[in-house]
């Protein structure tokens, strides 16, 4: 399969209840139910939202109701479908929509690139942890290698704790080694490279799921490749905004803080809309071999993904603080979010009607 499609992302709190369940276990069921190429749930590490409190693993921010992230893809009717599901698990959160191409199965090694605001391009790719590649290594890391080797930017491993991949679903589970939890690989760069990739992903991965779309890589590594910016007339008449992504490792620091940490703070102070940080398990940011945590090593190198969603004009008046704090490590990129809707109680900003 080769379509448009629509890829849903919900963030909120992991304490928070839908009814006797938590929202976690009632919106991966309900996607579940709905059948989509893929799903998965994230864990965070630190983030706010509308309550404007930082919620953190670390001192002094340490909280037991970190983010999550929940990610679903699938051909834009499919995904549509599910929003009345979504609201009913999720009352107080951030739900967003975001345009792509999905391609499945033999079809991927077909696929190509939409057009969209700059001159990179983003290939997410989905699998299960326990999917194995050539030689038994497992198929993420391959993926990694071979993305690396073609010339891609960046790329990260996500795992998750709930999902499906080709409608299985699966739970991470304690005393399990939880091989058909979902795994989502996501990579930036030029098109060539990634779309070169896009063969040799059919012959790793036994059923693979992408979705590729259109981005302004912004920054890399502290050199400035094309601007922020949106076309705002046009962004305002869509009522859509803007996310930026910000890829780094975690040992990367800012002023003596992690980088990822500095930036939330920052972008809190500012009174930005909001971010949430997820920790990977592999991945590159840089001109380096992909890494991971290591035995023997106190220090973690896993990567890290930090997304900060909101109006493009605020993201151009915040901008200053995000180029400082990526002045010499991280990827950064941007792109339009058509649909954005954050709720809290009787209080909602956005719409999701731009999709």
């Amino acid at each position: 399969m080769i379509a448009a499609a629509l890829k849903l992302s919900v963030y909120f709190g992991e304490s928070l209840a839908a009814g006797s369940d938590l929202a976690s276990d009632a919106l991966m069921a309900s996607l579940a139910r709905h059948d989509l190429a893929a799903s998965a749930l994230l864990r965070g590490i630190e983030g706010y939202g509308i309550n404007r409190r930082i919620h953190a693993e670390r001192f002094p921010d340490v909280s037991t109701d970190l983010p999550l992230l929940a990610m679903a893809v699938g051909p834009r009717d499919q995904v549509l479908a599910t929003l009345a599901d979504v609201d009913a698990a999720v009352p107080r959160g951030l739900v967003t929509f975001e345009t792509a191409t999905i391609a499945t199965g033999a079809e991927v090694a077909g696929a190509t690139f939409p057009d969209g605001p700059g001159r990179a391009v983003k290939l997410t790719i989905w699998c299960r942890s326990g999917d194995r590649g050539r030689g038994r290594v497992p198929a993420y890391r391959e993926a990694v290698a071979l993305l690396r080797d073609a010339g891609a930017s960046g790329a990260i491993v996500l795992r998750g704790v709930d999902g499906s991949v080709g409608g299985r679903r699966a739970r991470a589970r304690l005393f399990s080694t939880n091989g058909d939890v979902p795994v989502v690989i996501i990579s930036v760069g030029p098109a060539a490279p990634l779309r070169a990739c896009l063969p040799a992903l059919t012959r790793i991965l036994p059923e693979p799921v992408v979705t590729l779309e259109g981005i302004a890589q912004v920054k890399h590594d502290g050199e400035l490749l094309e601007p922020p910016r949106v076309a705002l007339d046009a962004a305002r008449a869509q009522d859509a905004w803007q996310t930026i992504r910000v890829y780094a490792r975690r040992t990367a620091h800012f002023r003596g803080r992690p980088l990822y940490s500095e930036l939330t703070r920052r972008l809190r102070m500012a009174g930005a809309a909001g971010a949430t940080t997820i920790l990977g398990d592999w991945g590159f940011s840089s001109d380096e071999h992909p890494h991971g945590d290591r035995f023997g090593r106190i220090a973690s190198h896993r990567p890290t993904y930090t997304v900060y969603i909101d109006r493009p004009d605020r993201v151009a008046e915040v901008w200053p603080l995000i180029d400082e704090v990526t002045a010499d490590h991280g990827i950064v990129t941007s792109l339009v979010v058509p649909g954005y809707r954050e709720r809290a109680g009787d209080t909602e900003h956005g719409a999701l009607t731009g999709v």
